[in-house]
């Protein structure tokens, strides 16, 4: 009895959807993913395009993140230099910082090529952005699995190192779940918010009245938690860039 055919299995950006269940996914993403994931099977040559733009979305919401917007004129691989700049690349008091962080360097180094070869990729097979002759030469989907693949890794390990620091120390743009320690220090030290028989939580009022009160709180609880006063997103950031320096 001949053996059944082997069904080749989907690719799944798994790396990328794994990082995003540790924080809050903008839909943009989620469709990007799952674009990504699609186009694989019916348009190898789109995942070029979207590879790429994946890459540079998740860049330019880490850096939104932080305060430090990208610029318009940037392409893909000045965006991806400026986020990892921004990065804490290692953990808090690691025992060998210096020589463990030329390691990292040398790693991203090979990111950065990467993106690169991202951008002539697209640049030069991509379907959406460029218009091309209607008969030049494809790639097909092994090239575009690479692609994709490349992107996976660069996504899940920047968004991963963001919410680590995030949660550690506030950014620009705060988000609610991030903060449990704060949220139960200030509902504790403030009574409950009653409207008839609904009881809301003084920190998720907070949050969602007055965004940059909650911020200038969770700041001081964090600071004070820390012992100094590098609680701020501004501080983060700058301590981020020296490490890269």
């Amino acid at each position: 009895m001949a053996d059944p055919p082997m069904v080749q299995a989907r690719f799944q950006m798994a790396g990328s959807r794994a990082a995003m269940l540790e924080g809050p996914t903008p839909e943009i993403i989620e469709q990007q993913i799952q674009a990504l994931e699609d186009a694989i099977e019916r348009v190898p040559d789109f995942a070029f395009d979207l590879a790429k733009t994946l890459v540079e979305t998740i860049c330019k919401t880490i850096l939104e993140d932080i305060g430090r917007p990208a610029d318009p004129s940037w392409d893909a691989p000045k965006i991806m230099r400026e986020t990892t700049a921004y990065l804490s690349l290692i953990p808090r008091n690691h025992p060998d910082p210096s020589k463990t962080r030329d390691s990292i360097t040398k790693t991203l180094n090979g990111l950065h090529t990467t993106v690169q070869g991202l951008c002539e990729l697209r640049n030069n097979y991509g379907i959406a952005s460029h218009g091309r002759d209607g008969f030049s030469a494809r790639l097909d989907q092994r090239q575009a699995t690479l692609a994709a693949q490349a992107a996976d890794t660069i996504v899940s390990f920047l968004y991963r190192i963001h919410r680590d620091a995030l949660t550690q120390t506030p950014g620009a743009r705060v988000y609610y779940d991030d903060h449990a320690d704060f949220n139960e220090a200030f509902d504790r030290d403030n009574e409950v918010i009653r409207l008839g028989d609904l009881e809301l939580l003084p920190s998720r009022v907070l949050f969602h009245t007055d965004r940059e009160a909650y911020k200038a709180a969770l700041n001081d609880h964090t600071a004070e938690r820390d012992g100094d006063d590098n609680g701020t997103p501004a501080a983060a950031a700058d301590e981020a860039q020296e490490e890269a320096e």
